[in-house]
């Protein structure tokens, strides 16, 4: 039977991570219901379901390090294919070295594995519409302030307060204290926007983020 709800596809081509992904995600985000529709080793076949609507999953988690068919090409391929399934691109190495890539290659952000609690986070935006289903690429990442102030940047509520507290000035450490969290939580949270911004750093971040805000000011 199909499922209503956010039908999600993943491939990484470690088994380990491939089952425990699924089992997390089939468990702890069945709430929501958001259920893994299928899970392959290979690119390849990640794109041949992604093709069949049978098996078209409504968002997937793509692991940046893969050898048949690496990630890049594999987001790309997908995208080409389908260009409404929402596509998050993931790695267990630095942020930084496959930021590029991913945007470059049509994914929504770049997700760390070890951070689960973004990746659900995520998962669950996307389901309740706060992600579009495709995002931009890198080579339109530009930042434009009208399409900023029509809503089409997809931030979650929380990514929302931490950048509304760091354009005050205030330290990620200042923002932890402040909301309760830790600093590394908060670091996690203005990395995501940096991606979802399509801007290097936190820097540019904030004077986006604060073109943005300004009418509400």
């Amino acid at each position: 039977m199909m499922n209503s709800g956010l039908r999600v596809g993943i491939v990484d081509d470690d088994p380990m991570t491939l089952a425990a992904l699924r089992t997390l995600i089939n468990g702890r985000l069945r709430k929501h219901d958001i259920c893994v529709i299928w899970a392959t080793r290979s690119g390849t076949v990640a794109v041949d379901r992604c093709v069949a609507v049978a098996t078209r999953p409504d968002a997937v988690l793509v692991d940046m390090g893969m050898d048949d068919v690496d990630g890049e090409e594999t987001c790309r391929r997908i995208r080409h294919v389908c260009e409404r399934i929402t596509i998050f691109a993931m790695t267990a190495h630095s942020l930084n070295h496959y930021r590029d890539a991913a945007l470059r290659s049509g994914a929504c952000t770049l997700l760390d594995k070890a951070d689960i609690d973004a990746m659900e986070q995520f998962l669950i935006d996307r389901s309740q519409g706060r992600i579009p289903m495709q995002c931009r690429s890198k080579d339109s990442v530009d930042v434009q302030t009208d399409d900023h102030d029509n809503g089409s940047v997809p931030l979650s509520a929380k990514e929302i307060e931490v950048m509304d507290l760091t354009i005050t000035g205030l330290t990620a450490k200042e923002v932890a204290g402040r909301l309760g969290v830790s600093e590394s939580t908060i670091k996690t949270h203005i990395r995501h926007v940096i991606i979802k911004l399509g801007v290097r750093n936190k820097l540019q971040a904030i004077s986006v983020w604060s073109t943005i805000r300004r009418p509400l000011s």
